[in-house]
């Protein structure tokens, strides 16, 4: 309880109403790399001796260390979270291992001496180390040969912190993720263009070849090209079967109507022939048709007082002819 006592001691006897003298700086600023160390960097005053220096960390207090003549230091750390991760150099500089993105913030050492009372500001910032840089291209070819590149650079789990720029032949094309450009391969050279990542603690870098990815857009380009011509012949052989097919159907449903009127002559060639025979007592009637392949003969009679009806197919080998005189003679 002692050490702790003194401690508090110096910090009211020398607080900021009471120093002979206190230099106030600009934080200085201090980048670290998520789960890695950083040490924060103290001075002491010259030609003073150093009785005691308090370590804080936006505001709260880390470490209180006392020294003596007889070069026997005491460290007391005052958080105790951060009691496995705080170290201290020869110079009782801070060193603050296993770096999480908590640790952000700010940080002050404040020196004690018998006479005055100095004050270090840092302000720690951490960042990740970047991993992982890819770039993206889409490139088309026209038909002038001009090659129009777009290129998209991105980092693994990157941050507000990551700054992107676009570099070729030396200069800075653009200062973002995305980049859009030209090329001509009768007016220029190879080319590359390189993407740049980098934050506070790192960097990366990636180059494409424009020659290469717009040969590879020239393939593209050509197979596209075909592809439309297939698709195009394609189309135009199936209209032609459409067509085809169609007119094929309307020839087919026409020709029921002009086998009828080819056969309308035929039975016109048949000829029907009516006889009227009136006798005394009866009438006949006596119809004859002339086909090609048979000859049908019906021949319904009736008596005295019935009429007869007799219908007489002759085919074109034999055609027989019955006289008016044969008639009656049947019908008596």
């Amino acid at each position: 309880m002692l050490w702790l006592f003194q401690s508090l001691l110096f910090v009211f006897c020398f607080g900021p109403g009471n120093l002979v003298s206190q230099s106030r700086s600009t934080p200085l600023m201090v980048n670290g790399v998520l789960g890695e160390s950083v040490i924060l960097p103290l001075k002491f005053p010259a030609g003073e001796k150093i009785q005691s220096i308090t370590w804080l960390f936006n505001g709260t207090s880390l470490a209180f260390i006392v020294l003596s003549e007889t070069n026997s230091t005491k460290i007391h750390v005052t958080h105790p979270k951060q009691r496995k991760r705080l170290n201290f150099t020869q110079s009782y500089s801070l060193k603050l291992s296993n770096l999480e993105m908590e640790d952000t913030g700010s940080y002050s050492a404040q020196i004690t001496t018998e006479t005055s009372a100095n004050l270090s500001s840092y302000t720690l910032r951490i960042f990740r180390q970047l991993r992982n840089i890819q770039v993206n291209n889409y490139s088309q070819l026209f038909q002038n040969r001009t090659c129009e590149i777009h290129l998209t650079c991105s980092v693994e789990d990157a941050d507000d912190n990551v700054s992107f720029r676009w570099e070729a032949l030396g200069s800075t094309l653009s200062s973002e993720p995305n980049i859009t450009t030209s090329w001509d391969p009768r007016i220029s050279s190879e080319q590359d263009y390189t993407c740049i990542a980098e934050n506070a603690v790192s960097n990366l870098s990636f180059s494409v070849s424009a020659q290469k990815l717009c040969g590879d857009a020239k393939i593209q380009y050509i197979d596209t090209k075909m592809i439309l011509f297939v698709v195009f012949g394609t189309c135009i052989v199936t209209s032609f079967i459409i067509v085809l097919l169609l007119v094929l159907r309307k020839r087919r449903d026409s020709l029921p109507l002009s086998t009828q009127r080819t056969q309308g002559p035929a039975e016109s060639a048949g000829n029907i022939e009516y006889v009227s025979v009136s006798p005394v007592s009866n009438t006949v009637y006596a119809s004859v048709t002339h086909s090609k392949r048979e000859t049908e003969i019906s021949t319904p009679i009736k008596n005295a007082t019935v009429t007869i009806y007799s219908t007489i197919n002759h085919s074109k080998e034999s055609k027989p002819t019955f006289s008016r005189a044969t008639a009656l003679d049947n019908v008596m």
